[in-house]
């Protein structure tokens, strides 16, 4: 699982460096990660290690493209990719404290590191939220929800 993450990785930089379609891409494998470990396809180990080495080895050498710098962390079309490699750290950090404090019921340890997230990454959100890190939608996107007058597909209009 972890040699293909980084196969995976790779790939997905050498389709930065070439197409601009890249962001399209990252979210489509972030919500079939999602749709994967909902409907039980994989065993988590297997879904953890790979979507976790692919992203961390996709998103840092995308970052090593001169045009895209980085926007991987930064803009907000990116954000869901990162909310599921997130929240896979999430749910491995419960699983290996499930196994640490077995004596303890899982729900308060759930429920302890969901609580403990939530006040670590609030303030940290709002922060760089307020500092205007976060960069803005790009046109491409709020193209698509305005009229199209060129050829009356938002998808075409957005490229052309």
């Amino acid at each position: 699982a972890t040699i293909l993450g980084v196969i995976s990785g790779i790939c997905y930089f050498y389709m930065v460096a070439a197409w601009g379609g890249y962001v399209f891409v990252i979210n489509l494998i972030g919500i079939h990660t999602v749709a994967v470990f909902l409907l039980r396809k994989l065993p988590w180990d297997h879904l953890y290690r790979s979507y976790t080495t692919f992203y961390i080895v996709g998103t840092l050498l995308a970052m090593q493209v001169p045009v895209v710098n980085w926007q991987p962390i930064k803009s907000l079309e990116q954000l869901g990719p990162f909310a599921v490699f997130a929240g896979f750290q999430v749910l491995q950090l419960m699983r290996v404290l499930e196994t640490k404090y077995h004596k303890v019921n899982k729900w308060t340890v759930r429920g302890g590191v969901v609580l403990a997230g939530i006040v670590v990454a609030t303030p940290v959100v709002l922060y760089l939220y307020t500092t205007g890190y976060f960069g803005p939608i790009s046109s491409r996107v709020r193209g698509l929800f305005v009229k199209h007058t060129k050829t009356g597909n938002p998808l075409v209009d957005s490229v052309a």
